[in-house]
């Protein structure tokens, strides 16, 4: 059985680590390395998984090795694991902008790199996740991946040049949508009706909405038309909305995010 490296143990390489454990590897199998020492004490006494202090001896006994750290300190991290990585590795990276290229002529040699993007919402078992992988890595190693994130939630393989769309639509997503349920809320609030029983209706109502949208295999559009009847309540919002630019402005924040996933790139 192959083991399992992650370096940085965060939300998401806490995510990943349940995602394994879930899909039934063993604990030995999974090793981790991270600075911060209240983490590396919780996650061991958490899920009883060992840490590495040295990244040398990480890369050096396992087959997969998932960078789950900031973007701004890879450089330096890739330099540090370069001299112990051989054809045999496979480097996993879940940071935003950090292109294989850019892996690549750190490493200075051939190896095989999967680029993931999940977002939060992987920490429920419910990410969108988009995924690539360099020529040189194998098909079999490409479904060794998807099948260890398959707990996470639903996966997009994609190519290396719609990675930072994907980190826009997938990873910053959530909090635009967010934003919007925030905005539901309020105007339940400013209406008269309590906060709390606001937040009840407004999350009630996306719930459902996404539960009819998947049983009934119907498009967005047409379940909106379902809604809309003429001179109606829902039609006179649409418009108000739509005065705004409401979809134009979403667009363009989608589009802003990727934008900036490429200004990260190293």
């Amino acid at each position: 059985m192959s083991k399992i490296g992650i370096i940085g143990i965060g939300n998401m390489g806490e995510a990943i680590v349940k995602a394994l454990l879930k899909k039934g590897l063993k604990k030995e199998e999974i090793l981790f390395s991270e600075i911060k020492s209240d983490r590396v004490s919780f996650i061991e006494k958490t899920y009883g998984v060992k840490c590495l202090k040295k990244l040398e001896e990480l890369v050096k006994k396992t087959d997969y090795i998932i960078i789950a750290i900031k973007p701004q300190d890879s450089k330096e991290l890739i330099k540090n694991i370069a001299p112990f990585l051989n054809e045999k590795k496979v480097i996993i990276s879940i940071m935003a902008g950090v292109t294989t290229s850019n892996i690549l002529s750190i490493v200075g040699k051939p190896v095989k790199v999967i680029r993931a993007m999940p977002n939060i919402c992987v920490k429920v078992g419910e990410g969108a996740i988009g995924i690539t992988s360099n020529k040189i890595t194998q098909k079999e190693e490409m479904e060794k991946i998807k099948r260890i994130f398959s707990p996470l939630g639903k996966i997009v393989e994609v190519g290396e040049e719609l990675m930072d769309a994907i980190t826009a639509l997938g990873a910053s997503g959530p909090a635009f949508f967010l934003l919007f349920l925030e905005a539901m809320i309020d105007a339940g609030v400013k209406m008269g009706i309590t906060r709390e029983k606001a937040k009840i209706l407004s999350t009630q109502v996306v719930k459902g909405t996404l539960k009819m949208l998947e049983e009934e295999g119907i498009h967005p559009t047409l379940m909106k038309e379902m809604i809309v009847s003429p001179g109606g309540t829902t039609i006179s919002g649409l418009a108000s909305l739509e005065e705004g630019a409401f979809k134009g402005s979403i667009i363009k924040a989608i589009e802003k995010a990727s934008k900036r996933a490429k200004e990260l790139s190293l």
